[in-house]
């Protein structure tokens, strides 16, 4: 588990950006005209890219808004649709199919050529207007894309069918995509699960997201079923952290005959107990360890400061006065 303070560029975040970027901007008005290096529209790309992908979960529009501020004309439409792009797909974007109330996520395992992505229940393409984090429009799949869903719909169609009712009641709104493929002589499974939830009144939000895939070979009694679950926590009132944690599994589980979909619920259902356990745990010894490794203890001079020398108080405020009129 990793937990750290995290700078962002919702909320306040733009005028901390804001700020790094004038004192990078007075930094080198010092320097003379043969130590100045003007970074490229391409590097600022860059990182423009860095901030949006590592945006708090639900906030990437506030992130690509205040990004769009500071870069100007560089950002170009179709740099920033590629930046979002990446963006919606590694978070799962859930979007609506148009004239649906069904939800599809957006997934690695959907991606399709020109930022398109499949919608395997619905059998097509979905058309995603990415700035904007929505589907504008379907389309009918092509004949190799129908070939390669052809005989894996029925172990699709089941385990698709118990992980919404597993969902259903241990993570209420989420949005289950099943998808079902040849490799081979076998098939493969993947589901993905994602939910993203947010009080920003409240100041959180939190992004759940899992991925598992089931190995299997026509007529077997077996397969190999991995995958990973991933949180995504950000709180914000009085002070800004972030707390992510992810886990990788694998096991062979027995497949029922006749109900790959329960054999699949099943092990899911302990692996990810498994996983928030473990969290559990974290959170009992959280204070204890993880945030005190957030603050350092003593100052550089590894001397705490003596509050009640009245000396020592007045030279730091005379020193910080100064710096100030500075």
């Amino acid at each position: 588990v990793g937990a750290k303070p995290s700078r962002h560029l919702c909320e306040y975040g733009f005028g901390f950006v804001l700020l790094s970027l004038t004192a990078a901007h007075c930094a080198a008005s010092d320097m003379s005209d043969n130590e100045k290096d003007e970074i490229s529209d391409a590097e600022k790309l860059k990182i423009a890219g860095n901030f949006v992908f590592h945006s708090p979960p639900g906030q990437t529009s506030k992130v690509v808004d205040d990004v769009r501020t500071l870069l100007g004309p560089v950002l170009t439409d179709g740099a920033l649709s590629n930046i979002v792009q990446r963006v919606n797909k590694d978070k799962f974007l859930q979007v609506t199919v148009p004239g649906t109330s069904r939800e599809v996520l957006l997934t690695p395992t959907g991606e399709l050529p020109q930022g398109n992505f499949l919608d395997p229940e619905g059998q097509q393409i979905l058309i995603v207007d990415h700035p904007q984090q929505k589907c504008v429009g379907v389309k009918p799949l092509d004949a190799a894309q129908r070939a390669q869903c052809e005989g894996t719909e029925a172990f699709r169609s089941s385990v698709d069918t118990a992980m919404k009712t597993y969902v259903a009641e241990y993570l209420p709104n989420a949005t289950v995509t099943t998808y079902a493929r040849k490799a081979g002589g076998s098939c493969q499974v993947i589901c993905c699960v994602g939910r993203c939830n947010m009080e920003l009144s409240n100041f959180w939000s939190g992004l759940w997201r899992s991925q598992w895939m089931l190995d299997i070979s026509p007529d077997a009694s077996s397969g190999v079923l991995s995958g990973f679950v991933a949180c995504h926590v950000h709180y914000f009132e009085d002070g800004n952290v972030q707390l992510q944690d992810s886990t990788k599994f694998e096991q062979t589980i027995q497949l029922q005959s006749g109900d790959v979909g329960a054999s699949f619920v099943k092990q899911v259902t302990a692996f990810e107990s498994e996983f928030v356990a473990g969290l559990e745990a974290i959170y009992q010894t959280m204070s204890e360890s993880v945030l005190n490794a957030l603050r350092r203890r003593l100052p550089i001079t590894k001397v705490k400061f003596d509050w009640e020398n009245k000396a020592s108080v007045h030279k730091l405020a005379s020193e910080l006065n100064a710096f100030k009129a500075s």
